[in-house]
């Protein structure tokens, strides 16, 4: 045996997430500055609620309901109860038929059965997001679930609308790009997001619980903790705090060195370069949107939001019956109500209010 055959020999092949990591590095740089350096605008003392950071995660909450309801209708499971898909409701009338932009939109190649198995079986439970999402942001605008839904059928910004234009199309055509998604956003919620939970959390409870229902139905009953509603996307179950999901999920995630070709592979590669390019642009808008100072951010310095204004208050029906009160920021309840009131909007949930009548009538037949 020669030396470059003992060499050969001691190099350990280059491992899929090494080769995303590795090209992605100075993009993932780049974005953990945006986002570390105006994390601390959604806190006190430089927010006075909960809205910024409700904001943010409202942009990105679209992007985890897209893959992972992708995902879900990829591999799908075999029982008859089977969770609803994640998909935001009404998410069905945001995608445009009509439009021949991309010709590639609507062009889906079916995945093979292996893949299909192979991406059913690479999460772990306890790994998907949406539901948290969800909750959690149920819990911080104190909107219903269907409220929310409503909510979500918009989307927040264009750049957005983009992004999950482009996660439809291309994991239609290569639905093994679900692999960069998860690579990136998962594992951002396992390294990043631990910081984030920190940074977060030194804020007070009452901070985060101005608008939480279960805060409401009753003062004697212990609240809710943040883990589990409010911020309970950066929290996972079990004693090793997601340590155990996320050691299964590479282990898993291995099984692909040897799965995918290397076209595949290069796929994969590329879709997380462009992950960060569309999460940085997210950021961006965001920026747009809440009037960030920038020039205070490269000075290391924040600008200070208004100071509190008064919080409406709305009623909600109990688990008993009774009224509840329901505290929710006043900026974000009037927020969601003057975009209730946008034609396209209105339109929509008198559309909705006419088909449900339609069903109601249609099962007087049945009774």
């Amino acid at each position: 045996m020669n030396k470059d055959d003992m060499v050969n020999d001691t190099l350990q092949p280059t491992t899929l997430s090494g080769e995303i990591n590795a090209a992605t590095r100075s993009l993932h740089t780049n974005l953990n500055r945006l986002i570390t350096s105006r994390l601390p605008l959604s806190l006190p003392p430089h927010a006075t609620d909960p809205t910024p950071y409700i904001t943010g995660l409202i942009h990105f909450a679209h992007i985890f309901l897209t893959f992972e309801s992708l995902w879900a209708d990829l591999t799908p499971v075999p029982s008859a109860t089977s969770p609803p898909p994640t998909s935001p409701l009404l998410s069905f009338l945001l995608v445009n038929p009509y439009d021949t932009s991309d010709p590639h939109s609507f062009i889906s190649s079916p995945p093979t059965l292996r893949m299909i198995d192979f991406l059913r079986d690479l999460r772990p439970t306890g790994l998907t997001r949406s539901a948290r999402l969800k909750g959690d942001l149920e819990a911080l605008t104190g909107l219903t679930s269907t409220d929310l839904s409503v909510l979500l059928a918009q989307y927040p910004g264009d750049k957005v609308a983009q992004y999950c234009a482009h996660i439809r199309s291309v994991v239609g055509r290569k639905p093994h790009t679900l692999v960069a998604y998860a690579w990136c956003y998962y594992m951002a919620v396992f390294s990043g997001g631990r910081w984030i939970r920190g940074e977060l959390l030194k804020a007070t409870p009452e901070f985060w619980r101005a608008a939480i229902l279960a805060e409401d139905s009753n003062e004697g009953t212990p609240a809710v903790p943040l883990s589990e509603r409010g911020l309970s996307l950066w929290h996972f179950d079990g004693a090793f705090d997601g340590e155990d999901i996320k050691s299964e999920f590479k282990l898993r995630l291995s099984e692909a060195e040897t799965f995918f070709t290397e076209d595949e592979r290069i796929d994969v590669i590329e879709e997380a370069k462009q992950i960060f390019v569309r999460s940085a642009q997210l950021v961006y808008e965001l920026d747009e949107q809440l009037g960030t100072d920038i020039e205070a951010l490269r000075y290391g310095e924040t600008r200070q939001t208004p100071k509190p204004q008064h919080h409406a208050s709305a009623k909600e029906n109990g688990a008993d019956g009774e009224k509840n009160d329901v505290t929710v920021p006043k900026d974000l309840s009037q927020a969601i109500v003057m975009w209730l009131k946008r034609p396209e909007v209105t339109g929509t949930v008198v559309a909705l209010g006419c088909l449900l009548c339609v069903a109601l009538l249609s099962l007087e037949d049945f009774v």
